[in-house]
Order: C-alpha cells, then sequence, then structure tokens
C-alpha cells in the first residue's frame, strides 16, 4: 500500500464544488443542482438531489503531474453502471473567495475512465469542469428517468 503523501488533505476541490463558489462559473441555480458526496477526500460521488440517485463518480487529487491509477475507481463505475472519472486539479496562488481558508482552483486535467476511457488528459478552466458537472448530471437524470417505450431493445 502507498504511503500517505500529505499529512492534511487538501479540501480545495470540496470548496470549489460547493455552491458558493461553483456558482461564480455556472450561476446560483445550477449550482443548487449540483451535488456531491465526499466518500473520503478524494472519491466524489455526484447525485440527484431529490432522490439521492448516484449519477457519476469522480476520483479527485491534486495534479503534481501524476498519472493517477484508475484501477479501483473503474471497476466500481462499472459494478455501479456509472460514469467515472478523475479530475487532478492545480491550485491557484489566491484562496477561494468563498472560504479563504483554502486555495481556488486554476485549472484541472481531466480524464473519463468508463464508459470508454479516454487515453489522454483534457486541460480543463474551472468554468469548463463546471459545465461538464452539469452536462453529465443532465445526461445521467435523462437515462435514469426517462420511461422506456414497450417496442425499445430493452424489451
Amino acid at each position: 500500500m502507498q504511503e500517505e503523501q500529505h499529512l492534511i488533505r487538501d479540501r480545495a476541490y470540496g470548496v470549489w464544488h460547493r455552491s458558493r463558489s461553483i456558482s461564480r462559473f455556472i450561476g446560483h441555480r445550477k449550482a443548487q443542482s449540483l451535488t456531491m458526496a465526499d466518500l473520503d477526500s478524494v472519491l466524489f460521488v455526484e447525485y440527484g438531489y431529490s432522490g439521492k440517485l448516484p449519477l457519476a463518480l469522480v476520483e479527485v487529487a491534486q495534479d503534481i503531474g501524476q498519472e493517477k491509477p484508475t484501477g479501483v475507481i473503474r471497476e466500481l463505475a462499472k459494478m455501479a453502471n456509472l460514469p467515472a472519472f478523475v479530475a487532478l486539479y492545480t491550485p491557484a496562488p489566491r484562496a477561494n473567495p468563498a472560504s479563504r481558508a483554502w486555495h481556488d482552483i486554476d485549472q484541472f486535467r481531466v480524464k473519463r475512465v468508463w464508459p470508454r476511457p479516454e487515453p489522454d488528459w483534457r486541460t480543463l478552466s474551472p468554468a469548463e469542469w463546471a459545465n461538464a458537472l452539469l452536462q453529465i448530471r443532465d445526461w445521467q437524470l435523462r437515462r435514469f428517468t426517462s420511461t422506456p417505450a414497450a417496442n425499445d431493445e430493452t424489451y
């Protein structure tokens, strides 16, 4: 097992994702719709607020130029039939205006690991990642709430 690299877990992503912070990029109403549960300060679950429906898994870490292993999150995603992503963030030199105790975030390196794993990282701004989270949420909610017709292939 790999040793812990930092004595204190960086909370920058958890603070960035809260509605007071993320609303800077997507507005207050949409920010209120993005809900997540921090499973261990590294793995986050995006979920639908009203029914607590899990929508996506996101493993998050500070970007130190690493290639992040994704075996466990990929297997969890397969078992749960949920999309999974890795998001590595670069802390900003300034504080997050919503919570000055933590750094804001300058950029993300993001990769989908399940389904259709992406071979390369995408570099996204905080606004682009916030909007991507909204798209993932909306796609998944449509997937889980749409009722198939009787003549769909699933029958």
